[in-house]
C-alpha cells in the first residue's frame, strides 16, 4: 500500500486497553506474554466487524493456527498506561492470514508485532479458506 491510499476499513481494527496490575511484572512492565492477549482481542474483534464469530467458524470445521509470531519491544508499556492496539490484515492466500500490529501510547509506537495464521480443518492439516472470509476489493 502506498502512503495515498487508503486503508480498507474491513482489514484494519484498533481497541483502546488500559493495563492492569496483575498484567504487570515486578517492575511495573506490561509482562511481555499480555501482549499477544491483546493481539489476539483485537484480532478477533477485526473479524467479527468483517461478519464473522470465530466460536461459528470452529463449529463449522474451520479453524486458524498460530504458525508464526514476531514482536519488537520499542518503550516499555506501563500499570495503568492506556494504549490502543491496531491490528491490519496485510495479507490473505487461500490457506493463511498474515496481520501486522501496532501498540500506541498517543502518537509513540511502543511494540510492533506480526502473526501468520493457517488455515486447518479438525484433523489440523490444512484447508482452503471459505472464500466469504476473503476480503471484499
Amino acid at each position: 500500500m502506498t502512503d495515498q491510499e487508503e486503508p480498507n476499513p474491513l482489514l484494519i481494527c484498533t481497541m483502546p486497553f488500559r493495563v492492569r496490575y496483575a498484567e504487570c511484572d515486578p517492575m511495573g512492565y506490561l509482562h511481555h506474554a499480555h501482549y499477544w492477549v491483546y493481539f489476539e482481542e483485537v484480532r478477533t474483534e477485526l473479524l467479527r466487524r468483517q461478519g464473522f464469530v470465530y466460536r461459528d467458524l470452529e463449529a463449522a470445521g474451520v479453524l486458524f493456527v498460530v504458525h508464526k509470531l514476531t514482536c519488537t519491544f520499542l518503550r516499555p508499556v506501563r500499570y495503568d498506561d492506556i494504549v490502543n492496539v491496531e491490528c491490519r490484515v496485510e495479507r490473505i492466500t487461500h490457506t493463511r492470514v498474515d496481520h501486522s500490529y501496532a501498540v500506541l501510547r498517543g502518537p509513540e509506537v511502543c511494540t510492533r508485532a506480526t502473526s501468520t495464521l493457517a488455515c486447518v480443518g479438525r484433523d489440523g492439516k490444512p484447508m482452503v479458506m471459505p472464500k466469504e472470509l476473503w476480503p471484499k476489493p
